[in-house]
C-alpha cells in the first residue's frame, strides 16, 4: 500500500470516529441542554419565591441568585423592593465592582454583560458607570445597549448622557434614541431651555419626536418656529454644502472608522476639539446633507402638531405652504375638527388635483365622526359639478349605507344620483356587497331598479354582478353567473440565456476531458482507443473523488462558521431583555405577506398562526393568487370579511386585484384576491396593499413559531447598518401535529421521502446559510420566510414577474430578490448586512411523493440557473466584494454546473466498475469523498441545529441520524441527477409553477416532543 493510500486510511478512520462521535455527542447535548431547561425552571422558580424582605440567603446563595437572575433576564421583572432587599448586601457590591470592570472589556459581549447586569443593579455607580462607557463607545450598536441599559434604570439624570450620545451618530441610532429619553418619567425637566436654541440637529429631532409625546407650550411654539423658518435655512444650507469635501462628510455622517484619514484632511476641522466631536465641523458636515434632514425634520413637525395641535395647522400659512408633503398633512388635518369653516375648506382643497387626496382622507374622518356633516356633504354633491363632484361622490361612497337608505324617504332622487355617479366612476364594490347581505326587500327593489338599467352600457358592472351576486339577484338582474377568466402567462424561452448554457454544458462536458488530455498528453498517441478510454475513466474518478472532497470541505468551513455565528447570535440574543424589543421604534413594524394558491385545508391555521405572533407592531396581508378551490371562501366565511375599497398605491407592477377584504374588528387582517400570476407577482400585490416598514413573505401553507418574527427583527439591532433583508429557519412540518394554528407536537416525518428532506433543510440551513451569513455573503433568503425592509425592495423594482421593469419572469424569484438587493447595495456603496437568525422557525408541508419532489428540484435548479445568467456580471467581480469573487462562483460552480459533474461522474464509476478498474483505492476515495464526509457533515448539522434548542425526542434523533447515513447511499445521488436533468429542462418551454397538492397539516399524532419542551436558551 502506498503512502497516498495510508493517508487516505487515516483519513477515513478519522471521519468514521468523528461521525461516530457527533452522533454520541448529539444525544448527550439533550440531556445537557434539558438539564439547563430544568435549572432554570428552578431559578425562576426561586426568584419567584424566595426574594421577600422576610428571607434570607446566605452569602454564597446570594451571589449564585445574582448570576441566575442575569441569565433569566428576559423572562423575569425584579420590583423596586426586591432589588433593595437582594442588591444592598456586601456580595453584591462585590458583584457590582466586578461588572464595573468588565464594562471597559476589548470584548463587546463582556461590555454587554455587564451592562445589563449593571442595569439590573440599578444602583448610582453603576449608572455613572454606563453613562461613561455609552460616551466612550464608537460602535451604534453597542451604544444603543448601553443607551437601553440606562433606560431600564429609569433615573433621569442619565438623560443628559443620552444627549451627548446622540451627536455624530447617524439617524438609525439618533431615532431609537430619541423614544428612549422619551420614556424616562421627568424626561421635559432634563430638558432646559438652552436646548430650545440649539442649530444642532440631533437636539432639533430630539425636540421634535418629544413634542408628538408630551403637550407643551414651549414644545408647541418650537415645532411651529420649525415648519415656519426652515424654508429659509435649507435654502441658505444648501448653498453652503456645495463648500464641504463630499466624501469626508458622508463617511463621518455614518460614523465609519475609516473616516479618521479624510477628517483630519478636512479643511473645517478643528485644530482643537477632538476629531469626531468638533462642534463646526459637525455643523458644516450637517449641511451637507441639510436638504433632507431639515425636511424630514419639518415633516415630522407637522405631523405632530396635527396629532395634538390640529387647530394650528388650520392657518393659511400651512395650507398654502411650498412643501406639498406638509400642505397635505395640514389639508387633512382640517377633518379632525367639527368646523364649518373647515367643512368648507376641505371642499374647496377637494377640488384642487394637488390636495385632492389629503382632502378626502379628511373628509372621510370628518364623516365617520361626526355624521351631521353627512347631509352637508350630499348638499354640497347636488350643487357641484365636474371634478367636485365626481370626488364628493367618491367620499361619499364610504357612507354607502346611509346613501342606500335615503332610497326608500324623501331624499330618493338625491340617494340615487350619488349611486348613479358611483357607478359611473367604477364604484361598484360596496354597493354590491350591500346588496349581498341585505335583507330589506323594498332595499333591494331600488337598487335593482338603478342597476338594471345599466348593465348594458356599463360592463365593470356587469361582470363585478355576475362574479359576485347569488343567483336569486343574478335572477332579478337578468344576468348568468360569470366564471373567472384565467390570463394568459406563457413564459417566453430566454433564447440568450439558452445559448449561455449550451456553453455551461460544453464546459462540464469537456472539462474533465481536457483535464485528461493535459495531463497525459504524450502518451495518448501510443494507446489504443480502448486502453485510452480505461485511463480515462480512471482518471476521471479519481479528479471526480477530489471534487468531491473539495465541495465538501467548504461544506466543512461554512460548517465551521456556522457554528462561529450560533454562538454570536446566542449571546446576543441572552443579552437582549424582553423589554428591549417593545419599546418605541426599537423594532420596525412589519407586514407578513402571505401568498395563497389553493390552500383551502391550510388556510385558517396559518392564519391564526400569523395573527397571533408576539410582536409589537405587525399586520397580517393574505393575498389570494386566483386560487380554483373555495381558499378565499373560507378566508370570508370564517373571519366574516366584506369586500371594500382599500385605498393603497401601485408601486410595483402586478396583474389585476379583483377585491380588498377587511374586517374593521380585526384591523390587522387584509385578504387582497387577485387573478392569478404567480407566486412574485402575489408578492408584488402584497407590497404594494401593505402599509409597514418591512415586510415578511412567507408562504401561506406555514406556519411561524410565535417569537420567531421577534427573532429575525431582533437582527436588525446587532450591526449598526442597514439590514435590508433577514431569515429564518424552514423545517418540514410534515409529522408534526396542529391545533388553531399552534405546532401542539413536533415529529420526525414517518414518511421516509420527507424525513430524507428533513436533513436535508437542517444540512441546508445550520450549515450554509448560518456560514455565508457570518461572511456577510449570504444570498438566500428562503421564500417560506423572509423578512426585507419595503422601501429598499421597491427601489430595486419588487419581485422579477415579466410585468416588472425587467419585463422577465423567474421561478427562483427568493434568491434573485436578494442578489438584487445585494448588488444594488454595493453599487450605492452602502454598509449593509443580510443576516439570518438561527433560532427562528417556520414549518413548512414539503412533498411526500416522489413526483412532486422531482418537479419542485427541476423548479429550484432552473430559477438557480436564471439567477446566474441574469447576474452573470457578479460573478467574479471583485467590485461587488465576497459576494462576487466567493459567493456567486460558489454558486456557479458547485451548485448550478456540479449536478452536471456529479451525473458524469456517476456514470464513470458504471463504467470503471465494467471494465474492471475500480480498484479498492478508487473505491475508498470515492467513498471517502462522496459518502463518508456527506454523512458527518449531514450529523454535525443536526448537532448545530440542537446545539441550544431541543427540537425531537431521542426516537427522533435516532430516526434523523439514520436517514443521514442512508441518504448517502442512492437518495442523494438521486437528487443530483434531478438537478442536473432541471438544468436541462430549464433549456425548454416554461412549465410554472408546478406546486404539489397539500394535505394539510392535522394528520397522526406523532410520537414527539411538545413543543412546550422546546428550549431556547
Amino acid at each position: 500500500m502506498t503512502i497516498a493510500s495510508d493517508y487516505l486510511l487515516i483519513a477515513v478512520i478519522f471521519f468514521l470516529w468523528a461521525s461516530l462521535y457527533a452522533m454520541i455527542t448529539t444525544l448527550l447535548n439533550k440531556s445537557h441542554i434539558m438539564i439547563k431547561a430544568e435549572e432554570r425552571r428552578n431559578t425562576l422558580k426561586q426568584i419567584s419565591q424566595v426574594i421577600t424582605p422576610s428571607f434570607k440567603l446566605s452569602k454564597r446563595k446570594i451571589r449564585s441568585l445574582l448570576e441566575n437572575i442575569l441569565l433569566v433576564s428576559q423572562s423575569v421583572v425584579i420590583s423596586p423592593i426586591q432589588k433593595q432587599h437582594v442588591f444592598t448586601t456586601a456580595p453584591i457590591q462585590r458583584f457590582e465592582h466586578t461588572l464595573l470592570r468588565r464594562l471597559f472589556s476589548h470584548n463587546r459581549f463582556i461590555r454587554m454583560n455587564a451592562a445589563k447586569g449593571l442595569s439590573i443593579i440599578g444602583s448610582e455607580s453603576a449608572r455613572k458607570a454606563i453613562e461613561r462607557a455609552l460616551l466612550q463607545e464608537k460602535k451604534f450598536a453597542m451604544k444603543l445597549y448601553l443607551a437601553n441599559a440606562l433606560s431600564d434604570i429609569g433615573d433621569s439624570r442619565s438623560i443628559q448622557s443620552l444627549i451627548k450620545s446622540l451627536y455624530g451618530a447617524h439617524y438609525w441610532y439618533r431615532s431609537k434614541v430619541n423614544m428612549l429619553i422619551a420614556g424616562f418619567p421627568n424626561a421635559m425637566k432634563e430638558i432646559g431651555p438652552e436646548y430650545y436654541s440649539s442649530s444642532d440637529i440631533e437636539i432639533r429631532e430630539l425636540l421634535v419626536d418629544l413634542a408628538a409625546i408630551y403637550p407643551s407650550f414651549m414644545l408647541k411654539q418650537y415645532i411651529i418656529e420649525i415648519v415656519q423658518k426652515f424654508p429659509l435655512e435649507i435654502e441658505k444650507q444648501i448653498k453652503t454644502a456645495e463648500l464641504l469635501p463630499q466624501k469626508c462628510c458622508y463617511y463621518c455622517v455614518y460614523g465609519q472608522k475609516e473616516a479618521d484619514d479624510l477628517h483630519r484632511q478636512c479643511p473645517y476641522r478643528s485644530k482643537v476639539a477632538n476629531d469626531f466631536h468638533c462642534r463646526r465641523f459637525r455643523n458644516l458636515m450637517m449641511r451637507h446633507f441639510s436638504a433632507s434632514n431639515y425636511h424630514r425634520l419639518m415633516v415630522r413637525a407637522t405631523q405632530a402638531l396635527e396629532k395634538l395641535y390640529p387647530e394650528e395647522l388650520s392657518a393659511t400659512l400651512y395650507l398654502e405652504h411650498g412643501d406639498k408633503e406638509i400642505q397635505s398633512i395640514a389639508v387633512r388635518s382640517l377633518g379632525h375638527s367639527p368646523s364649518l369653516d373647515h367643512f368648507s375648506k376641505l371642499l374647496f382643497y377637494l377640488e384642487c388635483d394637488s390636495t385632492a387626496k389629503a382632502a378626502h382622507e379628511g373628509l372621510s374622518e370628518l364623516l365617520s365622526t361626526h355624521s351631521n356633516f353627512i347631509p352637508k356633504t350630499i348638499d354640497a354633491f347636488v350643487h357641484s359639478t365636474g371634478v367636485l363632484h365626481q370626488r364628493l361622490a367618491d367620499v361619499l361612497s364610504y357612507r354607502i349605507e346611509y346613501i342606500i337608505a335615503k332610497l326608500v324617504g324623501y331624499d330618493h332622487d338625491v340617494a340615487k344620483g350619488i349611486i348613479d355617479e358611483l357607478i359611473r366612476m367604477g364604484h361598484v364594490t360596496k354597493i354590491i356587497e350591500f346588496l349581498k347581505s341585505n335583507k330589506n326587500i323594498e332595499l333591494e327593489a331600488e337598487l335593482i331598479a338603478i342597476i338594471k338599467p345599466q348593465l348594458q352600457d356599463n360592463a365593470l358592472l356587469a361582470r363585478e354582478c355576475g362574479l359576485f351576486l347569488p343567483d336569486a339577484l343574478l335572477e332579478k338582474l337578468g344576468l348568468e353567473r360569470l366564471s373567472r377568466s384565467e390570463p394568459d402567462r406563457q413564459e417566453k424561452l430566454n433564447k440568450k440565456m439558452i445559448h449561455w448554457m449550451y456553453g455551461i454544458i460544453a464546459v462540464a462536458v469537456c472539462f474533465f476531458p481536457i483535464i485528461y488530455v493535459v495531463r497525459f498528453y504524450p502518451r495518448i498517441a501510443t494507446l489504443s482507443f480502448i486502453e485510452n478510454m480505461k485511463y480515462f475513466v480512471l482518471n476521471f474518478n479519481v479528479t471526480f473523488a477530489y471534487y468531491a472532497i473539495a465541495v465538501n470541505l467548504i461544506y466543512l468551513v461554512l460548517l465551521f462558521f456556522s457554528r462561529l455565528n450560533i454562538r454570536r447570535e446566542a449571546k446576543l440574543w441572552e443579552l437582549k431583555k424582553a423589554t428591549m424589543f417593545f419599546k418605541p421604534r426599537m423594532l420596525p413594524s412589519v407586514s407578513i405577506i402571505a401568498p395563497a394558491y389553493n390552500e383551502e385545508r391550510t388556510i385558517i391555521q396559518s392564519a391564526n398562526s400569523l395573527l397571533n405572533l408576539r410582536y409589537p407592531d405587525h399586520e397580517l396581508v393574505i393575498v389570494n393568487d386566483g386560487s380554483k378551490d373555495a381558499t378565499l371562501k373560507t378566508l370570508i366565511d370564517y373571519f366574516d370579511l366584506k369586500r371594500t375599497d382599500f385605498p393603497y398605491e401601485q408601486r410595483l407592477p402586478h396583474y389585476p386585484i379583483r377585491g380588498i377584504y377587511t374586517n374593521p374588528s380585526i384591523p390587522n387582517l387584509v385578504v387582497v384576491d387577485k387573478e392569478n400570476g404567480g407566486k412574485a407577482d402575489t408578492l408584488n400585490a402584497g407590497i404594494n396593499v401593505s402599509s409597514k416598514e418591512y415586510f415578511c413573505g412567507i408562504d401561506a401553507d406555514s406556519l411561524l413559531e410565535s417569537d420567531a418574527l421577534l427573532k429575525v427583527a431582533a437582527l436588525t439591532l446587532d450591526y449598526g447598518v442597514e439590514t435590508p433583508a433577514l431569515g429564518g429557519n424552514v423545517f418540514p412540518i410534515n409529522g408534526c401535529k396542529v391545533d388553531k394554528g399552534k405546532i401542539e407536537r413536533i415529529g420526525v416525518p414517518n414518511q421516509w421521502l420527507a424525513r430524507l428532506q428533513s436533513v436535508e433543510y437542517m444540512r441546508a440551513f445550520m450549515c450554509g446559510r448560518l456560514g455565508w451569513d457570518y461572511l456577510n455573503s449570504l444570498l438566500i433568503i428562503s421564500g417560506a420566510f423572509g423578512l426585507f425592509r419595503k422601501e429598499r425592495i421597491v427601489e430595486v423594482g419588487g419581485y422579477l414577474t415579466s410585468k416588472s421593469q425587467y419585463q422577465r419572469d423567474t421561478v427562483g424569484e427568493d434568491m434573485e430578490l436578494v442578489v438584487r438587493i445585494a448588488r444594488s447595495m454595493h453599487e450605492a456603496k452602502r454598509p449593509y448586512r443580510i443576516s439570518y437568525a438561527f433560532n427562528a422557525n417556520c414549518w413548512t408541508e414539503v412533498p411526500e411523493k416522489l413526483s412532486s419532489l422531482k418537479k419542485q428540484r427541476y423548479r429550484w435548479q432552473r430559477g438557480l440557473v436564471d439567477i446566474m445568467h441574469f447576474h452573470k456580471k457578479l460573478i467574479f467581480n471583485p467590485k461587488y466584494g465576497l459576494m462576487g469573487i466567493l459567493a456567486m462562483p460558489y454558486f456557479l460552480i458547485f451548485e448550478m454546473i456540479g449536478p452536471l459533474f456529479e451525473i458524469q461522474g456517476y456514470v464513470m464509476v458504471f463504467l470503471a466498475a465494467i471494465f474492471g478498474i475500480l480498484s479498492a483505492r478508487i473505491a475508498l476515495l470515492l467513498f471517502f469523498g462522496s459518502v463518508l464526509m456527506g454523512i458527518f457533515i449531514s450529523i454535525m448539522s443536526l448537532k448545530t441545529a440542537e446545539r441550544h434548542d431541543i427540537y425531537y425526542d431521542y426516537r427522533d434523533t435516532f430516526r434523523l441520524i439514520g436517514t443521514a447515513i442512508v441518504e448517502n447511499f442512492g437518495p442523494r445521488q438521486l437528487f443530483s441527477t434531478w438537478r442536473a436533468s432541471g438544468f436541462v429542462k430549464a433549456m425548454q418551454k416554461p412549465q410554472g409553477w408546478q406546486k404539489f397538492e397539500r394535505k394539510g397539516f392535522v394528520g397522526k399524532e406523532p410520537s414527539a416532543a411538545s413543543t412546550e419542551g422546546i428550549v431556547h436558551l
